[in-house]
């Protein structure tokens, strides 16, 4: 799980830090820290983060015009304003906050608020873990083999993980909405549109090369996915 903290006062990251340390324990939580709006819309080009802990005042741009710009790039990631004042949640509310914290507060309210969200993301499906990092499954769109390592292209972005893809297959074969399609690459059926031709096309768009020996297979196993989830609905 990725936890980011946008706030200018190196003070409150450090504290918040210290608290998501504590409510973690032995999970895998991978906490960034940023001192402005600016510096943590950088990072949304290249990361994307289950849980945004965000301060509302700061100077350049402020929580709000922040929050707008995570919102354009997910829908999905668990909003959480830090402020000192509520007279700033009529402006937040269409940035479609999951929590506010108001300040000063206290660590009990800090975890409160953590495990509602823990909670909520368990309700969006299971994850994967891969290198350390974990995804929601139904995030992922494909993945492709880059040498020992894996480029995991998900609705949010690209993240490149050490991995050889061997390692990383035999663990897919768990999940009947994923299927290798060629040397290197697999898919996640319940992200594609269809089959075209030798390709597998994405919902996003995107187009991944099946194998020419595989077609066949890779076709079968997409339709019995989709039938599959059609019962599961139907039930």
């Amino acid at each position: 799980m990725r936890i980011a903290i946008v706030d200018d006062s190196k003070t409150e990251q450090e504290r918040l830090s210290a608290l998501i340390r504590t409510w973690a324990q032995d999970e895998t939580v991978t906490t960034e820290a940023f001192d402005s709006g600016e510096a943590f819309a950088e990072a949304l080009n290249k990361k994307r983060y289950e849980i945004v802990l965000m301060d509302i005042i700061m100077d350049g741009k402020n929580g709000i015009e922040t929050a707008r710009l995570l919102r354009e790039s997910s829908m999905d990631t668990l909003l959480i304003f830090i402020t000192s004042s509520p007279e700033f949640m009529a402006q937040a509310f269409p940035c479609h906050a999951f929590d506010y914290v108001m300040k000063p507060y206290s660590p009990q309210r800090v975890f409160e608020v953590l495990n509602e969200a823990r909670r909520a993301l368990g309700k969006h499906g299971e994850v994967l873990e891969i290198a350390g990092d974990k995804f929601l499954l139904s995030d992922i769109l494909y993945i492709y083999s880059d040498s020992n390592y894996c480029e995991i292209h998900t609705k949010h972005g690209v993240s490149r993980e050490r991995v050889p893809f061997s390692v990383l297959s035999e663990q897919l074969v768990r999940y009947p909405s994923f299927a290798v399609v060629s040397r290197g690459a697999a898919v996640n059926f319940d992200n594609t549109s269809h089959i075209g031709g030798l390709d597998c096309v994405m919902l996003s768009g995107d187009r991944v090369p099946v194998s020419r020996r595989r077609i066949k297979e890779v076709e079968q196993a997409f339709l019995d996915r989709q039938f599959s989830k059609l019962l599961s609905e139907g039930e």
